[in-house]
């Protein structure tokens, strides 16, 4: 019996020995992935960065030896100690099905009067929102962050926030953030994520990232309505992940702390950890960058001139000098403060290429500057026009002169209205379109109108005016010299009417008040038969 017992135990450690050499070594291989092991890994690709560089997280994800093909990665990048969060991200590498106990219904943007807007000018503030939707029939617990990027992809604040959600229900969460000016203008955007805890202390994605892309611009604020991208792809490499970050011009300095979290499951997770260092930036001078408005200007147009894409560098460095030349001979125009106001007004009087150059000075007293063509065009002027009213023009009857037809230049409004007439009067300057003249004598006389704009350009229009004497030809309808059956037969058309009627005829209201009846038909009448002199 004892000898049965001893040729089994034989067979069965033979049978041990024997399986390495039937290919089974990995018995994790035959495992479904979501009970095999799961390991991940973190670095950086430097150790020591400067600002404006890109620092890149990467790492390898493994399950059961084996380079994991489907899998969200949790990273959290903290700030030196003790200022907290500096990002987050939840990277989907191929297609992780969950199952997903949550979603970002939405991210949304408002301004400061809580309208909705998806443009944001660099240096203003503006309110971040977030939504998140249960879709279990259980009650949760969540750990939101947004994190708002620039269009460089530079960090420029991350926002946590933590709330139980009840069973399919939303929750939603809003923050106010100021924008820095240094924040590079084009399409940014904000990185939604959501956790049952913070990733750092093992908390795991409720689901993948959902990215908002909103525009910030150098110029305004606004609903735009600019496109909404699709979100960015997974991405593909099998058992890999890259998350890199562009550091700002003005990160703090010190070691940031890196944690990373794959997940290939609910429950089939790893942790690790990794840091890099950015240098103190004392002793680097300040970036010069400005833009202007308009991209086309004019002469004698204001330019407005924009140097808040200039950046300190050093870390709670500020600008506090800007000094413009605008090149075409005038002052420097110097503005200086804690920090300095970066804008600036200038317009240019001749239609020819100028060079403006930006000096800017920081608070360690350390200087940069840069240089920009700007083309000054002639742009167009105003234009001048004119109507007179009534336009069968007698001597001592007031002329109603109308330039409401006149248009201004680009960029510009009509400011005077100069008026001259040929008959001895002095010209006189309006800042309305309508004017009134009389005419003391018979003849032909020259109207001139000149409109001026608000950059001082000009343009006129004259035309020539007859002035009858109607002491002499009133009651002569037709103006053929003589009062006859024409004459009457004019006024008889015109009877009944007033200036507005179809049938106003202003020659047969010979008696002048502005309607045609049986007064005017017996003047006319009266002196059938007479010639004109």
């Amino acid at each position: 019996m004892h000898q049965k017992k001893n040729a089994y135990a034989l067979i069965l450690i033979l049978s041990l020995v024997a399986i390495p050499m039937l290919g089974l070594t990995n018995l994790s291989e035959s495992m479904p992935q979501s009970l095999a092991v799961l390991t991940i890994t973190a670095t950086t690709d430097q150790r020591t960065y400067l600002q404006r560089q890109k620092a890149t997280v990467s790492g390898n994800v493994t399950v059961g030896g084996s380079p994991a093909s489907d899998f969200v990665v949790a990273v959290e990048v903290n700030n030196p100690p003790p200022y907290g969060a500096y990002s987050f991200r939840t990277i989907q590498v191929g297609n992780p099905t969950g199952p997903w106990l949550a979603n970002v219904s939405s991210i949304y943007l408002q301004d400061t009067s809580n309208n909705p807007i998806d443009t944001i000018e660099a240096g203003s503030q503006m309110i971040v929102g977030m939504s998140v939707y249960n879709v279990q029939s259980t009650a949760i617990t969540i750990f939101a962050t947004t994190t708002v990027y620039d269009a460089n992809m530079a960090v420029l604040g991350t926002n946590i926030w933590m709330s139980s959600v009840d069973p399919l229900q939303t929750v939603r969460h809003s923050y106010q953030m100021q924008i820095p000016s240094w924040a590079t203008s084009g399409q940014a955007m904000i990185i939604g994520c959501v956790y049952n805890s913070e990733p750092a202390s093992g908390g795991i994605a409720y689901c993948p990232e959902t990215a908002y892309y909103y525009y910030l611009s150098r110029t305004q604020t606004g609903l735009l309505n600019i496109t909404q991208p699709s979100q960015p792809p997974p991405q593909s490499t099998p058992g890999a992940y890259t998350d890199p970050i562009r550091l700002p011009t003005n990160p703090r300095p010190g070691t940031y702390s890196v944690y990373v979290l794959g997940q290939s499951g609910p429950t089939t997770i790893s942790s690790a950890t990794t840091n890099f260092t950015v240098q103190s930036t004392t002793g680097i001078p300040p970036q010069a960058s400005f833009a202007y408005w308009p991209p086309n200007p004019s002469i004698n147009h204001p330019v407005s001139f924009d140097a808040s894409s200039s950046t300190p560098e050093g870390y709670n460095e500020i600008i506090t000098r800007y000094e413009w030349d605008f090149g075409d001979g005038t002052p420097h125009y110097i503005t200086t403060g804690s920090p300095a106001n970066p804008t600036a007004s200038h317009a240019f009087t001749q239609a020819i290429q100028y060079i403006v150059t930006l000096n800017v000075t920081n608070n360690e007293g350390l200087w940069c500057t840069t240089s920009k063509p700007i083309t000054i065009g002639l742009g167009y002027g105003p234009t001048a026009n004119f109507t007179y009213s009534p336009t069968y023009v007698i001597i001592n009857q007031t002329e109603t002169f109308d330039a409401s037809s006149s248009t201004p230049g680009d960029f510009s409004t009509i400011v005077d209205y100069m008026w001259a007439f040929s008959d001895g009067t002095p010209p006189y300057n309006v800042t309305t379109p309508q004017t009134t003249h009389k005419f003391g004598q018979p003849g032909n006389y020259t109207a001139t109108l000149k409109v001026i704009d608000s950059v001082n350009r000009t343009a006129q229009a004259s035309t020539t005016i007859q002035v009858i004497n109607a002491t002499n030809g009133i009651y002569d309808v037709s103006h053929d010299g003589k009062i006859d059956g024409k004459d009457i037969a004019l006024t008889a058309l015109a009877f009944g009417s007033v200036p507005a009627s179809p049938n106003w005829n202003p020659n047969a209201d010979v008696n002048k008040d502005n309607k045609i009846d049986g007064k005017d038909i017996a003047l006319v009448a009266l002196h059938f038969g007479e010639l004109v002199h």
